[in-house]
């Protein structure tokens, strides 16, 4: 069915061929609730969209016999135009964004989670972080999920013990947006359908543990011409800035410009801004340094092919394609705008008083993104309006919710 991937026994999804389905997914809660807005409620009678299957993502599913796995595409109508709240439409067009300033954003993901047992308490209490003695434990699942994902064409890296107790990266080759997006979502597929079969509980949630650190989905950027393999950013044009490459430079302005506002898709979650607490390894403030890991956007030491900026701010709980779509927009906009970086921060940028902080709340977060002309002009009104609505329910839950905290501390002294 697809030559590049080798032919399947049966087809799945004829080509080009529509299905129907009803629209409610892209607007309910992370529960499956169905609170009303403008774009799903009973007003609209719950219509469907239309899907179509994208045969660029077929690939083999090695999780399964005899199975297959292909990512689609969704429409308002069966032919067109594409559905307001896709999150790969919204991709696609910031990746053409970018294009149209000449360049192909080249990226690069990685991705922290905790393993856990069948109650949900991490597999180990102590901190060992890139341990070999506690890797080589984990190795029959970590092994399998590596193997998994590569026979599903999902290019691993790596994969680590990460800082916290019980908590694992899984770092993916780099590659175009729209196909680290892809392969970012179903590693958390995998992941989380393997640490079952080995009797573990896979979370990507942002912060599970009081004690522990965040898992963050740190993102790896840089830039090539279009129709070329060199990565422009490994250009020294100047010689007395810490980045040398005026065109790093300006992408890295726009990402800059736009991080509060993009706050909300990044951390889209109550529990995600428990993350931004000082020295977590997790930025809260609008900050850029050299090989520094207290900032929101680091400049990695390494050879001149692999110079990029990694931005440290999205969770793992974040969606791969929202964090992306915002990102490359912002450096576009940077570019096309000739932006140039705030100063660098040298040292420790919890404790620097200049710099912006980051929103601290899903509601201030969600304020920002409403009011954005940029995010308004990226991902859409329709989705800028139904995310928010989302993200302020959300939070209004979480605030008339009596919990263990406010228990164990006022109840015997009230």
């Amino acid at each position: 069915m697809n030559g590049k991937r080798g032919p399947l026994s049966t087809p799945i999804w004829p080509a080009g061929r529509v299905r129907c389905t009803p629209n409610a997914p892209f607007a309910w809660d992370l529960l499956g609730h169905i609170d009303p807005t403008p774009y799903a409620s009973a007003d609209t009678g719950f219509p469907n969209m239309f899907v179509r299957a994208d045969l660029d993502t077929l690939r083999i599913a090695p999780w399964a016999p005899r199975t297959a796995l292909c990512l689609f595409d969704a429409f308002i109508g069966p032919d067109g135009p594409t559905h307001p709240l896709d999150p790969r439409a919204i991709l696609r067009r910031a990746v053409a964004r970018l294009e149209a300033t000449g360049y192909v954003a080249w990226t690069a993901s990685e991705l922290e989670f905790y393993l856990c047992d069948e109650r949900w308490q991490r597999i180990y209490a102590d901190t060992r972080c890139w341990s070999m003695e506690r890797g080589a434990e984990l190795e029959p699942v970590l092994g399998e999920i590596r193997a998994t994902l590569r026979g599903s064409e999902v290019p691993v890296e790596s994969s680590q013990i990460e800082y916290g107790p019980g908590q694992m990266e899984i770092n993916v080759e780099p590659g175009v947006p729209l196909e680290t997006a892809d392969r970012a979502a179903i590693l958390k597929y995998v992941v989380k359908l393997l640490a079952r079969r080995h009797g573990l509980r896979a979370t990507f949630m942002a912060m599970p543990f009081q004690d522990g650190a965040g898992s963050g989905h740190h993102l790896h950027h840089s830039l090539r011409a279009v129709g070329s393999e060199a990565n422009l950013f490994s250009r020294a044009e100047d010689t007395e800035t810490p980045i040398r490459s005026e065109l790093m430079r300006r992408y890295l302005a726009g990402v800059l410009a736009h991080l509060p506002e993009l706050t909300l898709v990044n951390l889209p979650t109550v529990n995600a801004y428990k993350r931004l607490e000082d020295y977590t390894f997790a930025p809260n403030r609008v900050s850029w340094g050299i090989d520094n890991r207290t900032v929101a956007v680091r400049v990695p030491l390494a050879d001149a092919p692999s110079t990029r900026l990694e931005l440290r701010t999205a969770s793992s709980d974040a969606n791969p394609y929202l964090i992306m779509a915002g990102a490359i927009a912002s450096g576009a906009d940077g570019i096309a705008r000739e932006l140039e970086p705030q100063r660098v921060t040298d040292g420790d940028a919890y404790q620097d008083p200049d710099l912006e902080v980051l929103p601290t709340s899903l509601g201030t977060a969600a304020q920002l993104f409403e009011r954005s002309p940029f995010c308004k002009g990226l991902y859409g009104e329709t989705f800028v309006e139904t995310f928010t609505i989302l993200a302020r329910r959300e939070q209004a839950a979480f605030l008339h919710h009596v919990t263990d905290w406010e228990r164990d501390r006022y109840l015997a002294q009230a």
